[in-house]
């Protein structure tokens, strides 16, 4: 059989891949350009978030960026220049493109921790805010700048901010422009914490261990619930959640749990 790992490039411009263990690290790599994405990073992200998926030896993927900031969206330097194009360009490209993001972050059933630091800005705070987890300095800048440059949200900015503040909120961020610091966006329950900035890296490594070391399987099909409960009616959805016990039940981790519990001592998930 083909080692999985192999399918994951060990690098290409911009970004970093690196599979430790059951962690696929994944690393914005264009620090010069506070890790502003390219075409081929955003659609290499989409293809690594995939792949990861289905990679039984990969249990949580964690997002980071180098240097002083995780990232300030997309590279808007690469884009003009040539022939206007055809009316509608733009909704098309971003059916191929960004818009293939958001949805491949939350269906993947791999949990997914990103680490802030300094702005996450646009489709940067778009992919940080559609993981499971974002462990945030707590000097950390949040900030949706669309309506300040007279466009309007992208990359699913206008789903996941209501969703998970309120439309209150939503609209400070994305109609007034405010920068949210790690801390407030930690408050106002936009992630999941905020720590001071020297102890992220520590925060976030321990998070992802945890994460690592829990009975996948589960963690993924109990995420699916989760993200399929605002849009579905109780009994289909409480259908939904007999499938999803039926196949955690059936996993190598939930029998050895059981045999845990029999031997008094505690589990060792395999992810399986």
């Amino acid at each position: 059989m083909t080692d999985p790992v192999k399918s994951y490039p060990a690098a290409i411009d911009g970004l970093v891949v690196e599979h430790n263990g059951g962690v696929l690290a994944v690393r914005f790599d264009r620090p010069d350009r506070r890790n502003a994405l390219t075409d081929n990073i955003v659609l290499a992200l989409i293809d690594i978030v995939d792949a990861a998926s289905s990679d039984e030896s990969v249990r949580v993927i964690h997002i980071t960026g180098t240097g002083e900031h995780f990232c300030s969206g997309f590279d808007l330097s690469l884009r003009g220049g040539g022939d206007k194009p055809r009316a509608g360009a733009t909704q098309r490209q971003m059916r191929w493109h960004i818009n293939r993001l958001v949805p491949a972050i939350q269906r993947c059933q791999t949990p997914i921790v990103a680490s802030v630091k300094g702005w996450a800005i646009g489709l940067g705070m778009n992919i940080a805010l559609a993981s499971d987890f974002v462990v945030a300095a707590d000097d950390a800048r949040f900030w949706a700048p669309f309506v300040d440059s007279a466009f309007t949200p992208d990359s699913g900015g206008s789903w996941l901010i209501p969703r998970l503040v309120g439309i209150a909120r939503a609209k400070e961020m994305i109609l007034l422009g405010r920068k949210v610091s790690g801390k407030d966006a930690s408050d106002w329950g936009l992630i999941h914490s905020a720590v001071p900035n020297s102890e992220l890296d520590e925060a976030a490594a321990a998070l992802v261990a945890e994460l690592a070391d829990r009975p996948t399987v589960a963690l993924g099909l109990a995420k699916q619930l989760i993200h399929g409960a605002p849009t579905s009616e109780l009994e289909p959805h409480l259908a939904q959640e007999g499938l999803a016990l039926e196949l955690s039940s059936r996993s190598e981790d939930f029998h050895e749990n059981s045999r845990a519990r029999r031997e008094s001592r505690d589990p060792d998930f395999t992810g399986r």
